[in-house]
């Protein structure tokens, strides 16, 4: 029997479940023997495909089952059921810390409270040599009866060194949380790690916000990396120079301008509140952020990225106002016609590679020339300067009265080539031109040349984001990333631009976006950088395409084959299904039932780049 209401698990009654997460489920149990309530964490089923994961379960939950603090959510045992490990938890009455910022400002004595009794148990278990890895607001327990709890001591670390898709190449904690040298996946953390997770927490606590948020994570994590940290006085001018300071001495990018330890950290900031007669208008109402987590980012759990880990067991699980479930259409290109015929044209010019003298009696769209001014010759070398002067056109021009151009007006399409530089050379032009999504654009491809994978698609996220409202700029870069093979890139851009709804759906668009859908998936690192669940949301060809390419690729051709069934349902044409059928069969070695499925791929109503797709295919099988 499985965990469900009503089970016996060992000595333990299911009686509900409290919540759900991305690496694991809660549940409220009884043990009748001890007569007390208990909360029951189930790990995901997606650890068992490490070999090494109930060895590495068993050993970090003896640790963590040490830590004994009063400010500790306690863990009383560890089992399995069914093959599936669990862990058994003291069942706490009462809210997490995220629940109750959602329900209104802080007052300062229950802020200088949970600084305090966060601050004991994390600096406890520091001191047994435990890090705890994802502070955050939904892992801070106030319960019922004034004690406050920090919960999920070494969840992170049981996931942490796998082989299981729920943590091959992830980044583990949650981004608008993490520090920078987590983010990095850099292995030898030490305390500075949580100190600045718990930087981030009272930064929202006394600002109203965390200090980078975006629509994507890697975004986020782009921003703690790189980002400086804006003044928390900018946004709450009531706080003193002195809680100021503190709170950017935690934050500091490097571990060795933080606070050497947490007592110090807590001290320090006590004094600087107490000092600064705060009142009760100093603390505004928390803007709580979107609750994007990557614990875990991996195709057996992508809904992760846009779900906050599960909580630990309270009274009753958190609850929101329902949100009516937007209707994402996809939308190219400025709404004129005029527009449209443009970008048709830019895309045509793109696929033909017609020489650049030759002529067109149709009219083209005027590209943006390069004016932008470059940092000293000292900062960029000056060999590359001048290339990278002619890639970086400006944004759409404004009309003679220093207005936007109207929306019905079409917005030039530029033309970015990516040039090739240093590393250092390209991150000093991001880093002086930091508004620039371009710049952004050759940092990332520098890292991507440079095999550091995770930060060079946090570049092209924060490209995207920058961008975000300029379509064809978007438009333009995602074109630019294809001719360089970087499909995944180019999929962050096209999705970007399905969210400007001044744009209408156009055919060849379409096919650039599921192109880049079914190419970027390729790569293993793809449902980190963007899930199937995003991808659902925007265009559910786009998702299944990415989905079932990818699970045939890592070796689930079961998984393939029933989205490929459902993507033969849901799709225009049975030109998509039929070529992941044909590769489903290649896989299978059934050569025959490919020639069958790829021969139909060639009429002129489908999609080009499946046709192109089905000739390498044919090629290849002979």
């Amino acid at each position: 029997m499985t965990f469900t209401t009503g089970a016996s698990v060992g000595p333990y009654r299911i009686l509900e479940q409290l919540g759900q997460g991305g690496m694991a489920t809660v549940y409220k149990a009884y043990h009748a023997s001890l007569d007390r309530y208990v909360a029951i964490k189930v790990l995901h089923q997606a650890f068992l495909e490490d070999p090494s994961f109930l060895a590495r379960f068993q050993r970090e939950a003896r640790l963590v089952a040490r830590l004994e603090h009063p400010n500790i959510v306690p863990i009383y045992d560890y089992a399995e059921h069914e093959g599936q490990p669990y862990l058994v938890m003291k069942y706490i009455d009462g809210e997490t810390l995220k629940a109750r910022l959602q329900r209104g400002r802080l007052t300062p004595d229950e802020l200088e409270r949970i600084i305090d009794q966060v601050g004991a148990g994390l600096a406890y278990a520091h001191k047994q040599g435990i890090l705890h890895r994802d502070i955050k607001p939904s892992n801070v327990i106030l319960a019922s009866d004034g004690n406050i709890y920090l919960a999920d001591f070494g969840l992170a670390r049981i996931a942490q060194a796998g082989e299981s898709t729920l943590t091959s190449d992830m980044v583990l904690g949650t981004p608008q949380y993490i520090s920078p040298e987590q983010a990095l996946g850099k292995k030898d953390l030490d305390e500075g790690t949580d100190i600045y997770s718990f930087g981030v927490m009272l930064y929202e606590m006394t600002t109203g916000r965390v200090p980078f948020s975006a629509d994507t994570p890697f975004s986020v994590i782009h921003d703690h990396i790189y980002t400086p940290l804006p003044l928390p006085t900018s946004i709450n001018p009531n706080l003193s120079a002195d809680v100021e300071r503190v709170l950017l001495k935690s934050l500091s990018k490097e571990r060795e301008d933080r606070y050497a330890d947490v007592p110090a950290f807590v001290e320090d900031f006590k004094q600087a509140w107490s000092g600064s007669a705060a009142t009760q208008s100093a603390l505004p109402p928390v803007s709580a952020p979107e609750a994007t987590t990557l614990l875990p980012v991996s195709p057996a759990a992508s809904a992760a990225l846009t779900s906050s880990a599960v909580s630990p067991a309270i009274s009753a699980p958190e609850s929101a106002p329902a949100a009516a479930k937007k209707s994402l259409r996809w939308w190219w290109f400025v709404l004129p016609i005029a527009l449209c015929l443009c970008c048709l044209l830019v895309f045509a010019v793109s696929r033909n590679k017609k020489p650049s003298g030759q002529s067109s009696e149709t009219a083209q769209p005027p590209v943006a020339q390069a004016t932008l001014a470059l940092p000293d010759a000292d900062v960029i070398s000056t060999q590359v300067a001048a290339t990278v002067e002619a890639a970086l056109p400006l944004p759409p021009p404004t009309n003679p009265q220093n207005r936007q151009t109207p929306p019905d007006q079409p917005q030039p399409i530029v033309s970015i080539e990516i040039v090739p530089m240093s590393l250092a050379d390209a991150q000093a032009l991001a880093q002086s031109h930091p508004e620039d999504p371009k710049t952004h654009l050759f940092f990332g491809h520098a890292l991507l040349q440079d095999g550091q994978e995770k930060q060079a698609y946090a570049e092209f996220a924060r490209a995207a984001e920058l961008a975000k409202d300029q379509p064809a700029l978007l438009i333009a870069i995602g074109l630019a990333l294809e001719k360089n093979d970087n499909w995944l890139g180019a999929l962050l851009m096209y999705v970007q631009v399905s969210k400007n709804e001044r744009i209408i759906r156009i055919a060849d668009a379409v096919d650039h976006l599921h192109e880049a859908a079914y190419r970027g998936f390729e790569q293993k690192i793809a449902p980190d950088v963007i899930s199937f669940k995003t991808l659902n949301d925007f265009d559910a060809v786009a998702g299944l395409l990415a989905e079932t390419h990818y699970a045939l690729l890592y070796g689930d051709v079961s998984k393939a084959q029933a989205l490929t069934d459902k993507l033969r349902s849901v799709a225009s044409t049975p030109a998509y299904a039929d070529l992941l059928q044909a590769e489903i069969a290649i896989v299978q070695g059934k050569l025959s039932d490919a020639h069958k499925f790829l021969g139909g791929l060639s009429e002129p109503t489908v999609p080009q780049w499946i046709q192109r797709r089905a000739q390498e295919l044919l090629q290849k099988i002979g």
